[in-house]
């Protein structure tokens, strides 16, 4: 009996049969095209309203999603224009080759702009300092703000690379309560200080790094 002799439901049968692998592989092209128009041409792909870099801290997939969302929440911004990027940088120092990965990240997400606030134990934070990556205080906050941090022990001075001089470049982490909410840099003497950024990263960055210092 010849294709065309066959009932409607006998042809299917032999489609099938012979067909299956083909019509798999057809049906996985289609949910795969679709998937790649849909991503980039269609889901939302929110611009960096500032990147944070957390330097020797383990965060949980579960934590960064949660802290993302309470930043972008608490700094009113619409998800489908603008989120805060977070990137954890924290390894077994003894594996060398993930160390080394890690740092080359690091610091192609350093040079690309995509960090403008760096939070690190001290020796790191001493490292970063003399390497030229962090920006004096001064250049985002006010005098009256610099301060207030300084009567409360939290200004960190060191001399800056450029200057020579000893100069406010982090702030100590041990009073964020939004950190502690989350148990993030609760064991070590932590900084956070401003990379070097482009000019249109810089009010959003403070006022992230606001949130971020509240009591």
């Amino acid at each position: 009996m010849t294709f065309s002799e066959l009932d409607l439901k006998g042809k299917l049968e032999h489609i099938w049969i012979y067909y299956k692998l083909r019509i798999f592989m057809i049906c996985f092209l289609i949910i795969a095209g679709i998937s790649i128009i849909y991503t980039v041409f269609v889901k939302p792909h929110p611009d960096n309203y500032c990147g944070i870099a957390m330097y020797g801290q383990f965060l949980s997939m579960a934590d960064d999603d949660a802290v993302t969302e309470e930043l972008n929440t608490l700094l009113a911004l619409d998800p489908r224009k603008y989120t805060v990027e977070i990137e954890s940088f924290f390894s077994d120092e003894k594996d060398v080759m993930v160390e080394a990965q890690l740092n080359q990240k690091f610091n192609t997400y350093l040079y690309a702009s995509q960090f403008h606030l760096i939070m690190a134990d001290k020796e790191n934070t001493d490292i970063f300092i003399n390497s030229g990556y962090y920006e004096n205080l001064t250049d985002y906050l006010t005098e009256d703000e610099i301060s207030s941090l300084d009567e409360k022990g939290l200004i960190y001075y060191a001399k800056d690379p450029e200057s020579g001089e000893m100069e406010p470049l982090a702030v100590k982490l041990s009073n964020s309560a939004f950190l502690k909410k989350y148990n993030l840099y609760q064991d070590n003497e932590s900084y956070i200080g401003f990379v070097i950024m482009p000019e249109e990263y810089k009010e959003s960055t403070v006022k992230t790094f606001d949130i971020l210092m509240s009591e």
